[in-house]
């Protein structure tokens, strides 16, 4: 089993460390936790990551808080990644998200396309800035239309002469910087956003990236995002559904791609960047359930695949995946959790999760 992280920090490291401020004010919960993990490519990983939560009582409905979420981890390679991640909620019925990041790691280069050999790949480092994010103004209480905003700045280093990254020569070997501007349209009627127990969340928009604000890359990105919540049976006890797909047109490249995999799209698939092309689709199912305390646990399957042409797409072609999670509530006032996930896949492969906020 080839695990893109093998973490360190388990249930009882967080509740030993995890240094947990409830309430620091009557609007503010706050929790801070150390991180350590540890792969091949980068060593011993050291870190930490803090969980901001800004109450909104303003719609007694739909409880929408502001989060913000910083993080920092470093390896005894000297590579370091530097994050930060918001959602505000504004009195006047508006919202804003945006994550910025700041990465100096290795990575792995799978050639482009569906079908690739996880066993054929070349190390090589991308150091890069990236923002991303949206602004939006309600229309109604659950309509919500803005702009949308990508900028990445990258460096790519190490890499092997004559090698496999050179020989294909992908567009992006050269780095260089990659902004984008768009419009979005969001629905949005789910009755909690950070563990949503019933409602539905949908999300369209599109980017275009052009010399005209500063990208050395000209194409157009479009996405659709359909995430549906429902009870059964009991309060406790969530079935979340969601169906996803982004679709590229240009000269876009070869790590801006549609890909699949992570934290967050069809766990299991060990690297993000076995799969990429110009389009994705995905779809995941997930049942969650609250056990004791404050853990619960998770089952989750998913489907999907990458393609560049329609005529590549078959049955043989599809991913699937499947998996079980365990989930801890990092604050004992917010129903946001800490998340633990395993996953498998159709294909042989298997990964481990660890990170905040459920995957969808």
């Amino acid at each position: 089993m080839h695990l893109r992280l093998i973490w360190l920090l388990l249930l009882f490291p967080i509740l030993i460390l995890g240094q947990e401020i409830d309430s620091l004010q009557d609007h503010i919960d706050l929790g801070i936790y150390p991180a350590i993990s540890y792969t091949p490519e980068t060593n011993l990983s050291f870190g930490a990551f803090a969980l901001m939560i800004v109450k909104n009582k303003s719609n007694p409905n739909n409880y929408t808080p502001s989060l913000i979420s910083p993080k920092i981890a470093y390896t005894l390679n000297n590579q370091m990644i530097l994050g930060l991640e918001g959602s505000f909620f504004t009195q006047k019925n508006g919202r804003v998200n945006a994550e910025i990041k700041y990465s100096d790691y290795p990575d792995y280069f799978f050639r482009i396309g569906n079908a690739n050999n996880p066993k054929i790949k070349e190390l090589y480092k991308r150091q890069f800035m990236s923002t991303q994010g949206y602004v939006m103004k309600g229309i109604t209480s659950t309509l919500f239309a803005g702009v949308l905003f990508d900028f990445d700045y990258s460096i790519l280093k190490d890499l092997i002469p004559n090698g496999m990254l050179n020989q294909e020569n992908p567009q992006g070997i050269k780095g260089g910087r990659s902004a984008g501007a768009g419009i979005g349209l969001t629905f949005d009627d789910r009755d909690h956003l950070l563990y949503p127990r019933k409602g539905k969340f949908i999300q369209v928009g599109a980017r275009w990236y052009g010399s005209i604000i500063g990208s050395d890359y000209q194409y157009q990105h479009f996405f659709f995002d359909y995430r549906q919540y429902q009870t059964f049976f009991s309060k406790q006890r969530i079935l979340a559904f969601q169906l996803s797909a982004q679709f590229n047109q240009g000269n876009i490249p070869f790590y801006k791609l549609s890909k699949l995999g992570g934290k967050d799209y069809l766990r299991g698939i060990d690297n993000t960047n076995l799969y990429t092309a110009q389009h994705s689709f995905y779809g995941q199912i997930e049942g969650r359930q609250h056990l004791f305390w404050r853990l619960g646990g998770v089952l989750f399957a998913g489907v999907g695949d990458v393609f560049d042409h329609l005529k590549e797409l078959n049955v043989e072609h599809l991913k699937i995946n499947y998996g079980i999670g365990g989930r801890f509530q990092a604050l004992k006032e917010q129903s946001l959790n800490i998340r633990l996930d395993l996953g498998f896949t159709n294909k042989g492969q298997s990964a481990l999760y660890f990170s905040i906020k459920e995957a969808f």
